[in-house]
């Protein structure tokens, strides 16, 4: 969503809010995202220094990493940042700034950089999950099984013999 920020700029308010939905998820391998991102926040400007306040909401679907069974979940990121105009900075200091190019900043980048680097890697159906049996499969939740779970490396199988005498 492009933002128009001519009124702050010209002094005619310090507040600008925002609020709307972002359509264009960002990709995150395995996770889908039931609806769009609900975005709500503001632009302040203090005395020339503008800063940039965003909370989003990403409903998603996913599997957990353990078990497989599906999660359904909400992602919440928040992002602070300060504004500058493009070209008043040196090119080193930029990445610390959102740019103001034409009197207006795009909310959606931010968003996707945020959740593609916030969203966590693994995600559980609970916090113990205990995950599937690597030798039957069975859904350690809901069951146990039988099976061994001492397993020797072949290559160290000599080693246990001389153990066991």
């Amino acid at each position: 969503m492009i933002i128009d920020l001519s009124p702050i700029l010209r002094g005619e308010t310090s507040v600008l809010k925002i609020e709307y939905e972002m359509s264009d998820m960002p990709d995150v391998p395995d996770v889908t995202f039931t609806e769009g991102c609900k975005v709500s926040g503001k632009v302040d400007n203090r005395a020339g220094y503008m800063t940039l306040s965003l909370h989003a909401s990403l409903p998603y679907v996913s599997n957990c990493a353990r078990c497989l069974e599906e999660v359904r979940g909400v992602f919440e990121v928040d992002i602070d940042q300060p504004l500058a105009v493009s070209g008043a900075l040196n090119d080193e200091d930029t990445d610390d700034y959102i740019l103001i190019e034409n009197n207006a900043i795009d909310c959606d980048i931010p968003i996707s950089e945020a959740v593609i680097l916030d969203f966590p890697l693994k995600i559980l159906c609970k916090e113990d999950c205990a995950g599937l049996c690597f030798m039957c499969g069975k859904n350690l939740n809901h069951e146990k099984c039988s099976c061994e779970k001492k397993e020797i490396d072949p290559r160290l199988e000599i080693l246990a013999k001389l153990l066991d005498k």
